[in-house]
């Protein structure tokens, strides 16, 4: 690193110039990541963009602020700059298993589905209880139709976090598409006492019992899903 005012060559870690005093670095790196988290906690993305791109053009390799303006160009809807942040952070840390689970959940949103399994898996290569992985390898699977090995992630879900209860609800929609209704019956019954996915979790049970035969309780569960529909209008 080269010192624009007179030209002395810098260390890279150097915070200024040991010819003439100048700062080579943003004097204010720690000022601007509080700025920006501040801002992120509040919802004022903008601001915390503001500050986050500053600190990344002093600091381009810097790893929180390329992970943090990911994030925020994530919820702006800007997806392509958000992978390439979290890329950028990644390539500094590789073992950042937020920023890799961060990295799929940006793919994923953006179709890219083979992407955003690398960026799971590399999640639980670096740690292999990192829970919400397991479920988003899931849901990716779901989607792709791979239902035999979606429920093994999402069983391993419920293994390493029990209360984890949309992986449950899940559970239960394989096993009725498997044709295991008992089983698929009981998950959504759990997850109905727990007002988890409740809605959906009533319909499937009253389409469970009434291909089981039991048309008054199909009836009676369908009932409670409208009244719970009606109930969330305002």
């Amino acid at each position: 690193m080269r010192c624009s005012r007179c030209g002395h060559e810098a260390a890279k870690h150097d915070k200024f110039c040991a010819e003439c005093g100048k700062f080579l670095r943003d004097a204010f790196i720690d000022h601007r990541l509080l700025n920006a988290l501040v801002s992120m906690r509040d919802g004022n993305h903008r601001n915390a963009r503001r500050e986050l791109e500053r600190l990344t053009q002093a600091e381009p390799d810097h790893v929180l602020a390329n992970h943090l303006l990911g994030s925020v160009y994530f919820h702006q809807g800007t997806l392509d700059q958000a992978v390439e942040r979290y890329r950028k952070a990644l390539a500094k840390a590789p073992n950042f298993v937020l920023c890799a689970y961060d990295l799929g959940v940006a793919w994923y949103h953006r179709g890219n589905l083979p992407e955003a399994m690398r960026a799971f898996r590399k999640c639980l290569e670096i740690d292999p209880h990192f829970n919400a992985a397991h479920y988003r390898i899931a849901i990716t699977l779901f989607h792709a139709g791979d239902l035999e090995a979606a429920l093994e992630h999402f069983e391993r879900c419920t293994v390493l976090t029990p209360e984890y209860l949309m992986a449950r609800y899940h559970i239960g929609v394989i096993r009725e598409r498997m044709g295991e209704l008992d089983t698929a019956a009981r998950e959504f019954q759990r997850s109905i006492d727990e007002g988890v996915e409740e809605v959906s979790s009533l319909f499937h049970l009253a389409g469970i019992r009434k291909a089981q035969g039991d048309e008054a309780e199909s009836r009676k569960l369908l009932e409670r899903a409208r009244q719970f529909g009606r109930s969330g209008v305002s």
